[in-house]
């Protein structure tokens, strides 16, 4: 089994100057309300020649409110505050910027061990510096554990 036979193409991506604003409201309409919890919400990040430049994160964007945050406030104006020094930044400044990816030829047992070795939600597959293809941790499962599948 290849990296091609378990990656999703629809694939929600944005450029590197997408304010981070406008990152979030893509990433919430992409992924739905609060309710689905299986969601592995996060953006590619694209350059202008549309080749893979990172990777947005929820993990990405709490890093960035939060860095230099006094402990202690948790009350919505704290926290509006804290979004309003990053709302307009472009993602470039905030992304993964050295993404790990794999190849549509790349065995699952190789997408496997990076899953294991980094703690990754999502892989994306490139072809050449081109993104056309994306696996989460939830397709590789489903895929690497068909034989535990019982019929109903």
């Amino acid at each position: 089994m290849k990296a091609r036979d378990i990656m999703v193409t629809d694939v929600p991506s944005i450029t590197t100057k997408t304010t981070v604003a406008e990152a979030v409201r893509i990433m919430k309409s992409n992924f739905g309300d609060e309710s689905f919890l299986n969601a592995a919400p996060g953006l590619i990040v694209v350059n202008e020649r549309g080749g893979l430049a990172g990777i947005l994160t929820p993990l990405s964007i709490i890093t960035a409110i939060m860095d230099g945050a006094p402990e202690g406030k948790s009350d919505p104006a704290f926290f509006g505050s804290l979004c309003d020094r990053i709302k307009d930044l472009p993602i470039s400044v905030i992304m993964e910027h050295q993404p790990i990816s794999v190849t549509q030829d790349a065995s699952v047992s190789d997408v496997a061990r990076l899953f294991l070795t980094h703690r990754f939600q999502r892989v994306p597959v490139v072809d050449g510096k081109k993104v056309v293809g994306l696996i989460y941790r939830s397709r590789l499962l489903f895929a690497i554990s068909q034989s535990l599948q019982v019929a109903p």
